[in-house]
């Protein structure tokens, strides 16, 4: 009798995780966002920026000193390599840009991911994060339970979840996020302000919407209203931000 509740038991076990499993895979498939072509070209080595893409997809200046370390946790069901037209610049002007792989392309698997960056790449001894969307979200719990990993925390169009305790979180916290062109966040962010820490800076970008903080084609993100600035501009703005609040830690 006890035989039989425990294959049952494992048999209900087993349907739970394999319905977990398929229905990751299908949302991966119908929402998945695609890099788009310009995207993909440059995902490769020139004169200034060096493109490995292994374990994590590393990016490295070829042509000035590494300053220090960027980890980068991703939207979720993304092609990461959308995210090199505005990560680049940041390897070209010395910082080491590390996109972590997520577990089914999703951060929630892989909260802890920046601690196997570090331990990866020993040689760099000052870190900073950057997450997108749910990445956002994320490297911010991340970062709430771990206060001394990093040197600060740059937050793309998110915010932490409410269980983080990240309003006590002690080093630099920027948030760049959409906003309408008068410069008004979304709601959503508005009424998240409290779950960052006072000092955290807002950073608006002006017409900018969630998905042209990279550069990606399908996907199933809807967004609240259609831009006003192209996607090239945004990228502009997204990188003088991040470049400010990297120089601020």
């Amino acid at each position: 009798m006890l035989k039989r509740i425990l294959w049952r038991s494992v048999f209900v076990i087993i349907t739970i995780v394999a319905s977990l499993f398929s229905g990751i895979s299908l949302q991966q498939r119908w929402g998945h966002a695609e890099a788009m072509p310009e995207a993909v070209a440059i995902a490769v080595t020139d004169d200034e920026v060096s493109v490995e893409d292994g374990r994590f997809l590393t990016l490295r200046p070829r042509r000035v000193a590494e300053r220090m370390g960027l980890i980068v946790y991703p939207g979720a069901y993304t092609d990461v390599r959308g995210y090199l037209p505005t990560l680049r610049p940041f390897a070209a002007a010395g910082y080491r840009v590390v996109i972590a792989h997520m577990p089914f392309e999703l951060a929630v698997f892989g909260i802890d991911r920046a601690l196997e960056i570090q331990a990866a790449n020993p040689d760099v001894k000052r870190w900073a994060l950057v997450g997108h969307s749910i990445g956002g979200t994320m490297g911010t719990l991340f970062a709430s339970r771990n206060p001394a990993a990093l040197a600060g925390v740059i937050v793309w169009d998110a915010y932490p979840p409410s269980f983080a305790n990240f309003p006590d979180y002690p080093q630099p916290v920027w948030l760049i996020h959409r906003a309408r062109p008068d410069g008004s966040p979304s709601p959503v962010f508005a009424a998240q302000r409290g779950e960052f820490p006072p000092e955290a800076r807002w950073v608006p970008i002006r017409g900018g919407i969630h998905m042209y903080f990279g550069s990606f084609e399908k996907g199933g993100y809807e967004e609240e209203w259609a831009p006003s600035v192209s996607r090239e501009e945004q990228h502009a703005q997204v990188v003088r931000a991040t470049l400010d609040a990297l120089a601020a830690m």
